[in-house]
């Protein structure tokens, strides 16, 4: 198993920051270029579906801790060369400011790990990146 870990820091508090990194069904109004995402459910249990270049992304929120500022999903399709993915976003409140961990876990299938971890790596620095400039407004 291979992890990929990104943390960052948002000059916001975590009651600003929290919904938008929490918004599970919504990541396509932070992220340019993104098609709206297709959600199934409401709450632990829902899918969202993730329309990329590649094919579609379905990722299934597993776990919610509102007042730790967590949550975890997995990806149950993909053509990402990822396998057995899981992962956890948790934000860490530091008064104004507010810390973020982005957390992968899986394994890396039909590219060189360090490819895969690549991608993984940008993905959650892109996420970070686009809810850091949504939030600057």
């Amino acid at each position: 198993m291979t992890t990929v870990t990104v943390t960052d820091t948002f000059d916001h508090p975590a009651d600003q920051v929290w919904p938008v990194a929490a918004d599970f069904g919504g990541i396509h109004k932070y992220m340019r270029g993104m098609d709206p995402a297709v959600v199934h459910g409401t709450g632990i249990g829902q899918d969202r579906v993730l329309s990329m270049a590649a094919g579609e992304v379905v990722e299934r929120l597993t776990w919610l801790d509102p007042d730790a500022f967590a949550y975890s999903y997995t990806i149950i399709s993909s053509p990402l060369p990822f396998e057995r993915y899981v992962a956890t976003v948790k934000l860490t409140p530091r008064g104004e400011q507010t810390d973020i961990e982005w957390e992968g876990t899986f394994e890396v299938v039909g590219v060189p790990e360090d490819e895969g971890i690549a991608m993984a790596n940008g993905i959650y620095a892109g996420a970070i990146k686009s809810f850091k400039r949504f939030l600057a407004g």
